[in-house]
C-alpha cells in the first residue's frame, strides 16, 4: 500500500513534534537538581531527539513542496505568512522551525564560540518554538479531532509543563537555600 503525500506530511509533522518534545523534556531533566544520575544518557537523548526533530521537520516541509493536493512553493514553506493555505497557522510552524534551527545550531555547532549567557538565552527559545509547533499542529492539523491525537497533545503538554514547573520550583528552592546559608 502506497502512502500518500498527505499521510507523509502528517506523519513527519507528528514525529517532529514528538522528537522536539522528547528533546525538551530531557533537556529540562538534565539540568534539574532533582535528577541525580544518568546525566550523560539524558544529555544524549536530549541532543539526539533534537536532531531527529530537525531532520523530520525538514522532511515535513519538503513533502509539503510535492504534495498532490495543496503543494507549497519554496517561498511558502520558508517565509512566514506567505503560504496561501492557512497563512497564519502555517507561519506558526515556519517560525517554530527557525527557532528550533537556531537553538540546535547555536548549541551543537557554535556554542564553543559564543558567550555562555547569550547561548543560554537563545537556548530557551526552544520553549516558545515548542509552543508554536504545538499550536501549529493543533490548529492546522487535520487529525486534531482524533481522540488519540488530542491525548498526545494534552499528555505531552502536561508532562512538559510539569517538568518545567518542577525544575523551576527546585531551582528557586536551591537559590533560597544558598542565600539563607550565606546568612549564617
Amino acid at each position: 500500500m502506497l502512502i500518500s503525500t498527505w499521510e507523509w506530511i502528517r506523519l513527519l509533522g507528528f514525529l517532529a513534534y514528538f522528537y522536539f518534545t522528547i528533546s525538551i523534556i530531557f533537556g529540562l531533566l538534565r539540568k534539574s537538581s532533582f535528577v541525580k544520575s544518568h546525566k550523560n544518557l539524558i544529555y544524549h537523548i536530549h541532543q539526539n531527539a533534537g536532531w531527529l526533530g530537525l531532520v523530520t521537520v525538514i522532511g515535513h516541509m519538503l513533502v509539503l513542496l510535492i504534495d498532490h493536493y495543496k503543494p507549497y512553493s519554496l517561498v511558502e514553506a520558508l517565509v512566514p505568512f506567505s503560504a496561501e493555505y492557512e497563512s497564519i497557522l502555517s507561519a506558526l510552524g515556519t517560525i517554530a522551525f527557525y527557532l528550533f534551527l537556531m537553538v540546535i545550531m547555536t548549541s551543537d555547532l557554535w556554542m564553543r564560540t559564543m558567550n555562555r549567557s547569550l547561548w543560554k538565552k537563545l537556548h530557551f527559545l526552544v520553549l516558545p518554538a515548542w509552543v508554536l509547533s504545538l499550536a501549529h499542529g493543533v490548529l492546522i492539523g487535520t487529525d486534531s479531532e482524533n481522540a488519540f491525537v488530542i491525548m498526545l497533545y494534552v499528555a505531552s503538554g502536561a508532562v512538559t509543563l510539569l517538568i518545567l514547573m518542577a525544575r523551576t520550583i527546585s531551582k528557586l528552592k536551591n537559590k533560597g537555600n544558598i542565600s539563607t546559608s550565606h546568612n549564617h
